[in-house]
This record gives C-alpha cells, sequence and structure tokens, in this order.
C-alpha cells in the first residue's frame, strides 16, 4: 500500500472554531456545510442537526503507534471518510451536546486525514439551540473509524506530524519534545487507572494539562485564558509538543485548545496511556 503524508502542520489553515450563530448566517447566505455529529449512534438518531451525518470516532484506539501501526489509522479514517461521501470544496463542522472530547477529536481525525478546513461547533449542539437553530432526527449516512476492516486503500494521504510513535515519544526529551499529559491529576499521580491499564502512572517527564481546563459551560475558553494555563504548565510555544492521555480522545481536545493559543508545533500520542502501560519495557512515574 503506497501512502503519501502531507507536508509539514504548519502549512494547515489553523481556524479550528464556528459559532452557532456564525454557522446559521453562513447557512442562510447558502455556504455548505458537511454536519457531523460524534455523539452517540443513538443519540443522533433522535435528534440533531437538520443534514447532520453520523461519525464514530470515539472508540477507534490504535493497535500500535508504530509508522505501520500510524499508516494504518489513516487507511482506517478514509475508510470511514469514503462513506459519508461528503465533497472536497464542503467545509466539515464536527460537534457533540457541548464540547467535550469527541467533537475535537474528530476535527483532528480530520487534520490528520488531510481534510484542512475541518471545524469545530463551538458549544455543540446546545449553542446552536441556543442560537435557534432547529433540530431534527438524524438519517442517512453513518460510519465508524475501526481498525477491523479488511479492505485496504491505494493511497490514503496523512498529516503524519499530528502524530508521534511510541519511538518518538520514549525519545521525546532528547529530541527537544515536550510531553503533555492532558489526563485528570490522579491518574497523572498513578493514584488512578482504567481497568484496561495493567500499570498506572505517567511518562516520565510529562507535563500536566487536565483537559477541563481548557474549556467552560461547554465551549473552549479564550486564547489568552488558554496560552496562561499552558504557559503555568510549562509548555513553550517554540518547542514540538506531543499530547496524550487514555486513548487520545481527551488529548484532541487539549491539541485544539493549543492550537488556539497559537501553539504549531502539536501531535498526538494516540496509543497513548493505554499502550504506554501495556509495555512493561517502557519507564513510567508516579507521585506528583
Amino acid at each position: 500500500m503506497a501512502v503519501y503524508p502531507l507536508p509539514a502542520q504548519n502549512v494547515l489553515n489553523h481556524r479550528r472554531l464556528i459559532g452557532a450563530a456564525e454557522l446559521l448566517s453562513r447557512q442562510q447566505l447558502g455556504q455548505e456545510f458537511a454536519l457531523i455529529d460524534v455523539r452517540e449512534f443513538s443519540q443522533w438518531q433522535a435528534e440533531t442537526l437538520p443534514g447532520a451525518l453520523h461519525l464514530n470516532v470515539y472508540d477507534y484506539f490504535i493497535p500500535d503507534s508504530t509508522v505501520a501501526g500510524i499508516r494504518g489509522m489513516a487507511d482506517a479514517f478514509h475508510r470511514a471518510w469514503q462513506q459519508l461521501t461528503i465533497s472536497d470544496n464542503v467545509t466539515p463542522v464536527f460537534f457533540e451536546q457541548q464540547v467535550g472530547m469527541r467533537s475535537p477529536r474528530g476535527a483532528w481525525f480530520a487534520q490528520f486525514g488531510g481534510i484542512d478546513n475541518a471545524l469545530i461547533l463551538d458549544g455543540g449542539l446546545d449553542a446552536w439551540v441556543q442560537a435557534g437553530g432547529k433540530l431534527q432526527p438524524g438519517t442517512g449516512r453513518s460510519a465508524v473509524v475501526s481498525p477491523d476492516s479488511p479492505d485496504a486503500l491505494n493511497s490514503p494521504v496523512y498529516h503524519k506530524d499530528l502524530t508521534a510513535t511510541r519511538d518518538e515519544v520514549l525519545n521525546a526529551q532528547a529530541s527537544g519534545a515536550q510531553i503533555l499529559d492532558a489526563r485528570r491529576p490522579t491518574e497523572f499521580s498513578g493514584e488512578f487507572a482504567h481497568e484496561c491499564c495493567h500499570r498506572a502512572g505517567r511518562i516520565p517527564g510529562a507535563k500536566l494539562l487536565f483537559w477541563e481546563d481548557v474549556v467552560q459551560n461547554g465551549a473552549f475558553l479564550s486564547a489568552e485564558e488558554i496560552r496562561q494555563r499552558a504557559e503555568a504548565a510549562g509548555l513553550s510555544p517554540d518547542r514540538r509538543v506531543i499530547i496524550y492521555c487514555h486513548r487520545g480522545a481527551r488529548a484532541a481536545t487539549v491539541y485544539t485548545a493549543l492550537q488556539l493559543a497559537g501553539y504549531r508545533q502539536l501531535a498526538v500520542y494516540v496509543g497513548s496511556w493505554h499502550e504506554w502501560a501495556e509495555h512493561q519495557e517502557l519507564p513510567m512515574l508516579t507521585g506528583c
């Protein structure tokens, strides 16, 4: 399978959010958007934005964060994206009930897959209703980003720099990169671990920026507030920042927040702690 990585992410469009009032206004002017609901399938079926498609980006986790594994992740995304049959000249807008860990992950997947104009509906479905937007039952196309498909693509494209392999994380400090943990403080310290993880703790050298500290009332904080919190966490906009969480979803929320704050050298370690904890040879730390 031939795979063609796209140029480094500093060429990406860095506008990432759209407000509900702006979205409604631009639709009324005739602009086309592909509205993509990333909530549970049953929630989409019950009520969603008019004409919204459905995409499950949440349940995916990479089987192996290697070069080959990341190539396979690009393949998995493109398979799902093709099922939605979205035109190239239409702007995708990802949304959930409020901004959480799903809509940023959907937008991150799109960026990773070479769809550079993807946006997040700031405030989500709740903001849409507050702005006067209507809802209707979800019908039409639905897809799942999944590694469990035998179909292969001939030439998926992707922004490799938006990800970090396991080896890159292991050698991050030597390369000058910073590691950022987006999990809750008790996960960072090792006091709490998910049942699927056989070890509790954090990646050595990681700094902490809890994902819930970059959102408020279902929307992202201002760029200035995010920048202040990033600086307080010890992050430098001049260095590559590799973000991880449990399985890559919360990391995408912090990834988007840092983009809004002006950080440009960002990557998500998609395997995150779920993968790191299973490799007994990899170092870890506990405590504050």
